[in-house]
């Protein structure tokens, strides 16, 4: 069985989730420098605009060593998972 079609979403829309996610990204990047400020947080954000709008954006983000599998953990957990519920 075939997946729904996706629907397309405005052009304004997909800016603002670029821009957000490109923010986050921003914003995480410059934590790895600053001790004491949380990375993953910022991109498992930028991860979520992404996802909607540039998937191939997410792939090297997921591929970094150290945060890459908490975002992937952090995406499998329950409320996020695409299982429905009973």
């Amino acid at each position: 069985m075939n997946p729904p079609p996706r629907r397309r979403r405005s052009r304004v829309v997909r800016w603002t989730l670029d821009a957000v996610g490109g923010t986050l990204f921003a914003i995480g990047t410059v934590n790895i420098f600053i001790p004491g400020l949380p990375t993953t947080i910022f991109w498992i954000g930028a991860v979520m605009c992404f996802v909607k709008t540039r998937p191939s954006a997410v792939k090297p983000i997921l591929r970094t060593p150290v945060i890459g599998p908490a975002i992937r953990g952090f995406l499998r957990w329950k409320p996020f998972s695409k299982k429905k519920r009973r």
